[in-house]
């Protein structure tokens, strides 16, 4: 009895002086460090999609995830509990966002490179090339002229149409006539004659 009075004096005391401490303030602190350390690692995981780290990132995620679980077993081991059912549930739940969501959004869209989808369009790609590359090799013996200097390379007119070309040797003046002597992968070679 006599202890049970005293405890309730120092708690008026504590009171009438504004000094009260709850028996959770310290709880409190652990517990913000917790949502700190998760939020942390959920924002680490999602720059991994958008800055080539080579995985530095995610471990980094995965060490916050794992000090925010450690942490919220400090705090009791209903909290330690519960932060690893949401780790277990978060997890694949972003994964599969990333998966199936992320690469239908307008951002997915122009970062992840995509081929053809369908076996029409990624053959419809190869056809173009194939004719791209028959018509460069048709240019080789084709005559023209430079309209620009040159210095090696510049801008000659084949057929009508313009074309960065480069000298085979030395510089050709603007305006000289010029013949196409080699092609090598998209860089045309030309000659004055």
């Amino acid at each position: 009895m006599i202890m049970q009075t005293t405890l309730y004096k120092s708690i008026l005391l504590q009171l009438a002086q504004g000094t009260t401490t709850s028996p959770d303030a310290g709880n409190e602190a652990l517990l913000i460090w917790v949502f700190s350390l998760f939020g942390i690692a959920l924002t680490l995981s999602a720059l991994e999609l958008f800055i080539p780290s080579h995985g530095l990132l995610g471990i980094g995620a995965f060490l916050c995830a794992m000090a925010g679980i450690g942490v919220a077993f400090k705090i009791g081991p209903g909290y330690g509990l519960s932060s690893i059912a949401f780790t277990v549930v978060a997890t694949p739940t972003m994964i599969w966002v990333w998966i199936k969501v992320f690469p239908n959004t307008p951002v997915g869209r122009r970062i992840i490179l995509t081929a053809g989808s369908t076996p029409e369009e990624m053959q419809k790609r190869e056809l173009d090339r194939h004719e791209e590359a028959r018509a460069i090799t048709a240019l080789i013996g084709a005559r023209g002229k430079t309209m620009t200097a040159l210095r090696p390379g510049g801008t000659v007119r084949i057929e009508g149409e313009d074309i960065e070309a480069f000298a085979e040797t030395g510089m050709i003046e603007a305006d000289e006539k010029i013949e196409v002597v080699n092609i090598h992968g998209r860089q045309v070679k030309v000659r004055k004659i």
